[in-house]
């Protein structure tokens, strides 16, 4: 295979890999959460509420999806069928929560247990016992403390060490580029993110985010990331010589 060929692939499968993200499913109506369900940036909320309709036992038309960052904070409700997850900012390790608005979903009859018999035992005979949420309670106290409040300085140090013109690697693809923009970014979530300028188009962005641009690049040059999801240092623009490198460093 030509080194041209090597290339081309890589940036095929780069594409691929920026394209997919993780994302966790939580429902209005059940109490449990899906963790990391595989979609596509470029899928539209249409065809994400349909992939969604076995997991959640509910059909698409009785969906509303909001959109939640890492620290469960709404970003937005996704209510535009036609537009994409991208287009509302969804990155790896959001949350898609599902509002159920069908009274007689099969979730919400999964989850409805006021008709069941619950067994009752004495209140001395539950104390005795060591296998009871109250005695797993006391033995693990930090696993019930309060939820953190979002920290609105989410890598604020780690931003500080950055400035708009650095030369930069994304940890994760190894894709290089430049530094655009360094500050928050309601629009994704709590904290500090990072705009880069990719010397390549494998990104997933012009620079804007719902619709608001925070530098101007053409489409998929653009990607933003979190400060300690880049290396800033010298990293020139890849020679084509070097995909073989790139390509190691990606499947590995």
């Amino acid at each position: 295979v030509s080194t041209q060929s090597t290339w081309e692939l890589l940036r095929i499968q780069i594409n691929s890999d920026m394209d997919t993200i993780k994302l966790d499913i939580t429902v209005s109506s059940l109490s449990m959460k899906m963790p990391e369900i595989k979609f596509s940036r470029t899928q539209t909320i249409a065809s994400a509420k349909l992939s969604l309709e076995k997991r959640v036992g509910t059909n698409a038309d009785s969906m509303q999806l909001q959109l939640k960052d890492t620290h469960g904070n709404v970003i937005g409700n996704m209510d535009n069928n036609e537009e994409t997850l991208g287009s509302y900012g969804a990155i790896d390790g959001y949350t898609i929560h599902v509002i159920d608005t069908n009274p007689m979903s099969m979730a919400k009859q999964l989850e409805d247990v006021s008709q069941v018999v619950k067994y009752k035992i004495e209140e001395e005979k539950y104390k005795a016992r060591d296998d009871t949420f109250t005695k797993f309670k006391e033995k693990n106290p930090e696993l019930f403390k309060p939820k953190a409040k979002p920290d609105d300085n989410l890598e604020s140090d780690k931003a500080a060490l950055i400035q708009v013109g650095n030369r930069c690697q994304v940890v994760k693809s190894k894709a290089r580029g430049e530094v655009k923009y360094v500050g928050k970014i309601p629009e994704m979530g709590h904290g500090f993110y990072v705009g880069v300028l990719l010397d390549e188009p494998v990104g997933n962005s012009n620079g804007a985010v719902k619709a608001k641009s925070y530098f101007v690049c053409e489409p998929k040059y653009g990607l933003f990331v979190r400060p300690s999801d880049i290396l800033v240092g010298d990293f020139p623009v890849l020679d084509i010589e070097d995909a073989d490198e790139i390509q190691f460093n990606i499947f590995m």
